[in-house]
């Protein structure tokens, strides 16, 4: 007993004898006033990346560049079928359209079944656009709707802009007329593809209605009435009383609003059918065609295939086509 009280008395003085050394670190205190943060958990890093992703994926397709496809023929051959385009819908906001150029916005036809169509608006329930509660689908292809919950927005359109606010527009037996003086440029196609792209056309339709024929869609609408001009012979101003596809007008273009038409004009459903374009609605312009698959124009028989010679390509007026005019 005796020896292990001698070891301990030796062990303390020797620890009493051992100088003091300094820490190999150092730890650095938390200055006053300043709360310790712990790690986020990985799972809301995560979720906070996703979302500042969707918010940057949002500016960008909102308020600079947009890419879409080409669903129709109405364009050709200027952009065909097929075509997948980048837009640039930064150039309107600092510019207004001129004449000819080509221009994206969302279609001012207001579609069947959709929450802004009178007869089916209130089957919708506005949870923050463009997603909507729908109270009687479940399912559909369009709107686009999963499990009650529907995503809807206009549909981008394409069209070239052809009458200018304060222009008179006119068109007769196919021929456009701005301001009284005849406004072909060499980028106009005509003719009815059958079937349409993009299947591949067995034959192509030329079809002209008279002066007098009813179309059945133009002829039935009233929407031009309240800017016809008046008929004056002197200025060549016709007395027409009836307007279809190929004989239309002459119409004035109000102030903040365009007349856009399609290259394609057998075939293109533009202001000739529903109205002006108003200025707000005009998105962008498209920029390149990055990407291109379907037929040729109006080739018969064509079977699709990509277009390597349209890829990366600037979508605008072929130089040989303006040349013509």
């Amino acid at each position: 007993m005796k020896e292990m009280m001698k070891d301990k008395n030796i062990i303390k003085a020797k620890a009493r004898k051992q100088e003091y050394k300094e820490p190999a670190y150092t730890i650095t205190p938390i200055p006053e006033g300043k709360k310790f943060r712990r790690r986020k958990p990985w799972l809301q890093d995560w979720i906070e990346s996703i979302l500042f992703a969707f918010v940057v994926a949002m500016i960008i397709r909102n308020y600079t560049f947009q890419n879409f496809m080409i669903p129709s023929p109405s364009m050709e051959k200027t952009l065909l079928t097929g075509d997948y385009l980048v837009a640039n819908k930064l150039k309107y906001f600092f510019a207004d359209p001129k004449r000819e150029d080509i221009v994206t916005f969302r279609f001012p036809k207001i579609e069947k079944d959709t929450p802004e169509h009178p007869d089916s608006k209130d089957n919708f329930i506005k949870l923050f656009h463009p997603l909507y509660f729908n109270k009687t689908q479940s399912f559909a292809k369009f709107p686009m709707t999963f499990f009650h919950i529907t995503y809807y927005a206009r549909k981008n359109v394409v069209k070239r802009v052809i009458g200018m606010p304060g222009d008179i527009v006119e068109v007769r037996d196919k021929l456009v007329y701005v301001n009284g003086k005849e406004f072909t440029q060499g980028y106009e196609c005509y003719g009815i593809p059958i079937p349409s792209p993009p299947e591949s056309p067995a034959q192509i339709f030329q079809h002209r209605y008279a002066e007098s024929d009813n179309d059945n869609y133009i002829t039935v609408d009233d929407w031009y009435e309240p800017y016809r001009v008046p008929a004056d012979s002197l200025k060549g101003i016709p007395a027409r009383t009836i307007y279809n596809r190929d004989w239309f007008g002459p119409i004035k273009v109000p102030e903040g609003k365009y007349f856009v038409m399609g290259d394609n004009r057998d075939v293109s459903d533009d202001s000739r059918y529903w109205g002006f374009l108003d200025r707000k609605d005009i998105t962008g312009t498209p920029w390149l065609i990055f990407f291109s698959k379907g037929i040729e124009y109006n080739k018969l028989f064509d079977t699709p295939h990509v277009r390597w010679d349209r890829m990366f390509r600037l979508a605008k007026t072929p130089k040989k086509a303006k040349a013509s005019g």
